[in-house]
């Protein structure tokens, strides 16, 4: 049973359009992936599921309440992290934290554990504008578990971010899944939606044009794998294999021959090598990832 539920939302501002009959799905306790390019309608879904604006047609159901009718008790139990997180940035952590459980009625006692919890080193009496980027992501994911909430919405919580940061915040968003709680993941970075993400959707133009487990989006669309054989000889071996019509974008990479092709012409690729005397000393194949499955999606929108 789905346990956040849209249903064909419409939304316009003037004469454009931002979501045109959007339907989308989300299971207690996935990490879902939500993908689109800028314009697609992403953060005007967002705003409408929690309840920030009201859509023209359609409803948005969680955990068996309408955002519409029960929007001020639904936002109780919804951590929302924002591309653009919005603490005072003349407050302390302690004060900034401290509102939120007032808020949300949460003991103030809480912001301790969340703050070791989430490796805030700094003092809770200093203030925002005097932490770090990283440090404020982090202070940041730590507010979003304030009151305990179901449902987590963290709009791009990697971005911006060095490697050993973004590291470990796909680290938490993961432990953060583990303990329970459904994440609606809004993210450009498709590697990082690829680890932390079960399911995926893809929006473009405000609907909703793919949806499915991230494993299988690949083979829906039956993209080509990605081959790799040690050969020798390799030059001759990457003009031959230019031959095979089912055979795209052959080259030599770290010694090694690489090609793309459907999974059933695999076995035609080797035969033809071995007909021709080649030796080949071992190969691999590398299914699809994120990446090329979006930009499919996206090739077929144009």
């Amino acid at each position: 049973m789905a346990f956040i539920k849209i249903e064909d939302l419409y939304k316009s501002y003037g004469q454009r359009e931002a979501l045109r009959g959007l339907d989308l799905s989300v299971s207690k306790g996935d990490i879902y992936g939500f993908l689109g390019p800028n314009g697609a309608g992403k953060t005007t879904a967002i705003k409408i599921i929690m309840g920030l604006i009201k859509p023209d047609a359609g409803s948005v159901n969680i955990g068996g309440k309408d955002v519409s009718r029960e929007g001020m008790q639904i936002r109780r139990y919804i951590g929302y992290l924002p591309e653009r997180i919005a603490f005072y940035r003349d407050m302390s952590i302690w004060d900034n934290l401290s509102f939120l459980c007032d808020i949300k009625e949460c003991p103030q006692e809480r912001i301790y554990s969340l703050l070791d919890d989430f490796k805030i080193n700094a003092p809770p009496e200093t203030k925002i504008k005097q932490l770090s980027k990283g440090m404020v992501q982090r202070l940041g994911l730590a507010q979003t578990l304030i009151g305990d909430p179901k449902v987590l919405i963290l709009d791009e919580p990697t971005t911006g971010l060095d490697p050993e940061i973004r590291h470990w915040v796909k680290d938490k968003i993961i432990d953060m899944g583990k303990s329970g709680k459904t994440i609606f993941l809004s993210s450009h970075i498709l590697s990082d939606v690829q680890q932390l993400c079960n399911r995926v959707g893809v929006i473009s133009n405000g609907r909703m044009i793919a949806e499915d487990n991230v494993d299988m989006l690949g083979s829906t669309l039956r993209l080509d794998h990605r081959f790799r054989l040690s050969v020798k000889p390799l030059r001759d071996a990457l003009e031959r294999v230019k031959d095979i019509e089912e055979v795209k974008r052959p080259r030599i990479e770290d010694g090694s021959l690489v090609l793309y092709c459907r999974g059933e012409d695999k076995v035609k690729v080797i035969e033809h090598l071995l007909q021709h005397c080649f030796d080949i000393l071992d190969f691999s194949v590398d299914e699809p990832d994120l990446e090329e499955v979006f930009v499919k999606i996206m090739e077929g929108e144009k």
